[in-house]
């Protein structure tokens, strides 16, 4: 649907509001798209929406060229919807010239520099302009009301010529007019499987869209707009699940796995321009991990669900379970048997408690952090360490 606002003037940006099915670019695809068009003055010019059919797309894709041509495609933190979106022309039969993109994202390290988390929600509110409805079309009119307020001069800052200049870029790259060839089907979609226990999807979640999102506090640039996406991606169970390890495996802590949602991620990463994503990541979880130390949030299903997110992630256990056994109090008193008779618990290695604690909460035993250590949980070690020599 198509709702002329008014004739301010010719329209220059393209405001998009996307919303996909995933994060794979080859097998996910855009289900709900709005454009809202803007002159070169933030003039709001008119507004559509749509959603999205790839079985019939013919005409919805004409309707799309003709919206885009030559515009400054404008999103929030969206070129990860831009690139499907291209994708969905390509399979329709259209050749797709280079889009001239900007992001409200990246133009608010330059008007909002103090923010910690930047989410449209939180730009928006630090803007003064009305936030996203959880739509496509909300979103569309929330990012075009943030690209309206920059570009009237935010904080008093000049416009900045990555919003300005990208409207002159736009002219370079012409669309053509009808598609080129037949359109062709997209792969089969990923179905994700039902959620395992301990899963950021499965209720109740530890880590909420907050927490998660919080995540990227402290980053800049390309880094903090990747890891606000991914936290958006665990907040809706959205990755695929690591490999299920049975419950009598034994974990390398110190290794870093290649898991499919790693794969997908790694894909994403170059995309949004991210250079060292195993840093990134163990950034975010280390992040993560202090930040359910200092508010008390580390018992065991809440180290459960950390330790399947460094899974997913590709991070070694190690970096969940190093700080969380140093925040753990290390006292060590007598503990009894099953025959009744006390003894310290000392492991034929000469470990002591906080190696055991560190070994226990790896291998799923529950041990609260008040609690003595159980007999049988320092035999298991024993017998453990002893296999390994």
């Amino acid at each position: 649907m198509t709702l002329a606002r008014s004739d301010t003037g010719t329209p220059a940006y393209a405001v998009l509001g996307v919303t996909t099915s995933g994060i794979d670019l080859e097998r996910d695809t855009v289900r709900d798209l709005s454009v809202v068009r803007l002159d070169e003055r933030g003039g709001l010019v008119d507004e559509w929406d749509t959603t999205l059919d790839e079985g019939t797309f013919a005409d919805q894709g004409a309707q799309v060229r003709d919206l885009l041509s030559q515009m400054a495609v404008v999103t929030h933190n969206g070129r990860l919807g831009v690139e499907m979106l291209r994708r969905v022309l390509t399979r329709a039969g259209w050749d797709v010239p280079a889009i001239a993109q900007a992001t409200t994202l990246e133009a608010s390290f330059t008007y909002l520099p103090r923010l910690g988390r930047r989410r449209l929600a939180d730009c928006c509110t630090a803007a003064g302009v009305p936030g996203p409805d959880g739509e496509a079309p909300g979103e569309a009119r929330a990012t075009a009301g943030l690209l309206v307020r920059f570009l009237d001069g935010a904080a008093g800052i000049t416009p900045a010529h990555e919003l300005t200049g990208v409207t002159l870029r736009a002219w370079v790259y012409p669309w053509p007019t009808r598609p080129a060839r037949a359109a062709t089907p997209r792969p089969r979609p990923w179905v994700r499987p039902s959620p395992r226990p301990y899963t950021l999807a499965a209720p109740p979640s530890h880590l909420n869209a907050r927490q998660l999102a919080d995540g990227a506090a402290d980053t800049a640039g390309h880094e903090h707009a990747y890891l606000i996406m991914l936290a958006e991606e665990l907040a809706r169970g959205r990755l695929p699940e690591p490999e299920h390890a049975g419950r009598n495996a034994r974990p390398d802590l110190t290794a870093a796995t290649e898991t499919p949602a790693l794969r997908l991620l790694t894909e994403v990463a170059a995309l949004l321009r991210v250079e060292d994503l195993g840093e990134v990541h163990r950034g975010f979880v280390n992040t993560l991990i202090a930040q359910a130390i200092e508010e008390d949030r580390y018992a065991q299903e809440q180290r459960q669900e950390l330790f399947h997110l460094a899974s997913q992630l590709g991070v070694p256990w190690s970096v969940v379970l190093e700080p969380i056994v140093e925040a753990t109090p290390i006292d060590f008193p007598k503990v009894v048997d099953n025959t009744g008779s006390s003894r310290r618990p000392a492991a034929a290695t000469g470990a002591g408690p906080k190696a055991i604690r560190a070994w226990a909460a790896a291998n799923g035993y529950v041990i609260e952090p008040e609690e003595k250590i159980p007999w049988n949980v320092v035999r298991a070690f024993e017998e453990a360490q002893e296999e390994q020599n």
